[in-house]
C-alpha cells in the first residue's frame, strides 16, 4: 500500500507553559516509522516560550503545525484541534507526553484489520519528568462495562476515528480532569472499541502534572460526578477513591464539585437573606438561578439549632419548617435533632426559583459579628442548588455513607 492509499492520521497536542517537556512529545511523532502524519499543537498562548520553540518546527511542511493563542482550556484545545485535523484517525497526546516507536504504525494496521473499531487503545508506560521509566499501565479491553469500573484506557495511548468523536459531540469543555474518560464512556455507548496487548505510549507523572496536583480536589469529584450522570450509581473501584470524600459527607464532596465549576452551567444562589455569621431569619428566602442546559433540580440546605439558646415559643430544638417554593408550599419538616438537612425540590422548568423556609422556632440573638439584637431559627451551614446530575451524586453518595 502506498503512502497516498494510506490513511493520514492527525496527532493533536493541547499545550500550555510546558515548554520543559513539548520538544520531546514532538520528537516522538517525527520518530513514527509511519509515513502519513500530521502533527498539530494546540498552544494556549504560553508565556514559557513554548511558541518560541515551537517555531522552530515550522518548516516541517504539512507534517507540522501549530497555533498559539489564548483558549478556553485543554477540553478547548482538542476540539479546537479535531476541528483543525485533515486526518481521519486522531490521536491526542498531551504535551509532557510521548509516543513508543512504532505506535501510530500499530494503531493504523488494528483499523484497517478492523473496520467495525471506532476506537483502539494499548498499554502504557509511566514516566517522571527525567523521562526515565517508574512503572508500566496494562490496561483492559476497554467496554461500556469495564469503563464504568473504572477508567481502563490511557489517553496517550488512544487513537479514534473522527468522525466518531464528532457525532458523540467531542471533548466535554466544562470538564477540567476526565474529559478523556467522559469521551471514552460516550463512544463506548454507540461503538465498539478495540485493544492493542502493546505498549504504544509514555504517560508522564510529574509534580506539576494535573494528576499529581489535583487528583484529589478536582479529579475524584469530577470522576464521581461523572460516573453518576452517564450510570446513575457508582461501582465499588470508584467508591474506594470517594472513601474520604464519604467519610467527610455528601455536602463536603458537592462543595468540591462546585468549586471546580467555574465554566461549567450548574444552578447558583443568586441572592438569600442568611447573615455572615450563617444565622438565617425565621423567613429564610434563596433565589435559585439555573442555565437551560442544566435545571436547577434540588435545593439543599444543612442546617444547625443550638440546643443551648432559649427559645421563646419552643423547647430544645423541636420546630417546624414549612418549605415554599414559587409561592407553593411543598413540604413541611418537623426538626428534632440539633443538626438536620433539607432536601427542597425545585421546579426544573424555570430558570429562576424562589424558595421561602418558615420556621417556627426564632430567638433573639447578638454577637459580636452583629451587636444588635436580631431575631434568628437556625445556622444554614450550607446552601447548595443541585442539577439532576449533581443530585443523583449526592443521593448515590448519602446511600454508599450510611451502608459503609
Amino acid at each position: 500500500m502506498s503512502q497516498q492509499d494510506l490513511p493520514l492520521v492527525s496527532i493533536i497536542t493541547p499545550s500550555y507553559n510546558q515548554a520543559g517537556f513539548i520538544a520531546e512529545t514532538i520528537q516522538s511523532v517525527l520518530n513514527q516509522d509511519y509515513p502519513n502524519i500530521e502533527h498539530i499543537v494546540v498552544d494556549g498562548g504560553s508565556t514559557d516560550g513554548t511558541a518560541a520553540l515551537l517555531q522552530q518546527y515550522s518548516d516541517r511542511g504539512e507534517r507540522f503545525r501549530f497555533v498559539s493563542e489564548p483558549d478556553r482550556g485543554q477540553s478547548h484545545a482538542v476540539n479546537k484541534g479535531v476541528a483543525m485535523a485533515k486526518g481521519e484517525i486522531i490521536g491526542w497526546l498531551n504535551s509532557d507526553d510521548t509516543y513508543v516507536a512504532g505506535a501510530v504504525r500499530k494503531a493504523v494496521q488494528a483499523f484497517l484489520q478492523h473496520p467495525e473499531w471506532a476506537m483502539v487503545h494499548g498499554n502504557c508506560f509511566v514516566i517522571n519528568k527525567n523521562s526515565r521509566l517508574s512503572s508500566s499501565l496494562t490496561v483492559s479491553p476497554a467496554t461500556l462495562q469495564r469503563l464504568y469500573e473504572s477508567c481502563c484506557v490511557c489517553q496517550p495511548a488512544a487513537f479514534f476515528r473522527k468522525h466518531v468523536f464528532q457525532q458523540v459531540g467531542g471533548v466535554d469543555e466544562s470538564l477540567h480532569f476526565c474529559m478523556d474518560y467522559d469521551l471514552w464512556i460516550r463512544i463506548a455507548k454507540h461503538y465498539t472499541i478495540g485493544y492493542i496487548p502493546e505498549h504504544l505510549a509514555n504517560t508522564r507523572i510529574h509534580e506539576s502534572s494535573k494528576t499529581a496536583t489535583q487528583w484529589h480536589s478536582v479529579g475524584i469529584p469530577e470522576v464521581l460526578q461523572t460516573v453518576v450522570k452517564h450510570f446513575g450509581t457508582i461501582s465499588n473501584t470508584w467508591m474506594r477513591y470517594a472513601a474520604p470524600y464519604l467519610r467527610m459527607g455528601a455536602f463536603s464532596l458537592l462543595r468540591q464539585i462546585k468549586a471546580n465549576a467555574a465554566r461549567k452551567h450548574t444552578p447558583k444562589v443568586t441572592h438569600m437573606n442568611r447573615y455572615k455569621d450563617l444565622w438565617v431569619p425565621p423567613m429564610f428566602t434563596v433565589d435559585v438561578e439555573a442555565d437551560p442546559s442544566s435545571p436547577a433540580h434540588l435545593l439543599l440546605v444543612r442546617g444547625r439549632s443550638s440546643q443551648h439558646i432559649p427559645s421563646p415559643n419552643e423547647q430544645g430544638v423541636n420546630f417546624q419548617c414549612s418549605v415554599v417554593v414559587n409561592g407553593r408550599l411543598v413540604a413541611e419538616h418537623q426538626i428534632t435533632t440539633p443538626s438536620f438537612s433539607l432536601e427542597v425540590p425545585l421546579d426544573r422548568s424555570r430558570l429562576k426559583n424562589e424558595v421561602a423556609i418558615f420556621s417556627s422556632r426564632f430567638v433573639s440573638l447578638a454577637n459580636q459579628v452583629y451587636p444588635m439584637k436580631r431575631q434568628v431559627s437556625f445556622v444554614a451551614e450550607d446552601v447548595l442548588p443541585l442539577s439532576l446530575d449533581e443530585a443523583r451524586l449526592y443521593q448515590t453518595v448519602q446511600h454508599a455513607s450510611r451502608t459503609s
